[in-house]
């Protein structure tokens, strides 16, 4: 039970860190300008991709669990697909826009809209999913 808490732990410190820099890349847009840019956008590259690993192995300790409490929790089991759906599509264009050669058009603004949706998800993921795991461990 620690391993799987350490790892949340980590998914959470990574996910406040991936959201916070890629807001803060996001207010050149409205003419505020954060320096050093490009270490900004190296630390949200990084951060973004161990996140990602981290939601793999917490996908993993999890998954039978959520098969479990789907119809308990209707709602923890909706939104956890949904967080799922944005996260890949926020992947998708974030890894798209870093290895494209040329700008695509609206492409950042699509990851930026997407993370931000992402990021309410998850908070919600998080707040019915701490509730919903004391429950469920206190049925077993």
């Amino acid at each position: 039970m620690k391993a799987k808490t350490n790892i949340g732990i980590a998914l959470v410190a990574a996910f406040a860190v991936t959201l916070a820099i890629g807001i803060i890349l996001h207010l050149k847009n409205h003419g505020t300008l954060i320096q050093p840019r490009d270490v900004l956008k190296v630390i949200h590259w990084a951060f973004g991709y161990a996140m990602t690993l981290l939601l793999i192995v917490h996908w993993t300790q999890f998954r039978k669990m959520l098969t479990a409490m789907k119809k308990k929790f209707r709602w923890f089991y909706a939104d956890t697909w949904l967080l799922i759906v944005l996260f890949l599509a926020t992947l998708l264009t974030g890894t798209v826009k870093l290895l494209t050669p040329v700008k695509i058009p609206h492409l950042g603004l699509w990851h930026y809209g997407l993370g931000l949706a992402m990021g309410v998800t998850a908070v919600i993921h998080l707040i019915r999913g701490l509730p919903a795991l004391a429950k469920y461990r206190r049925k077993k």
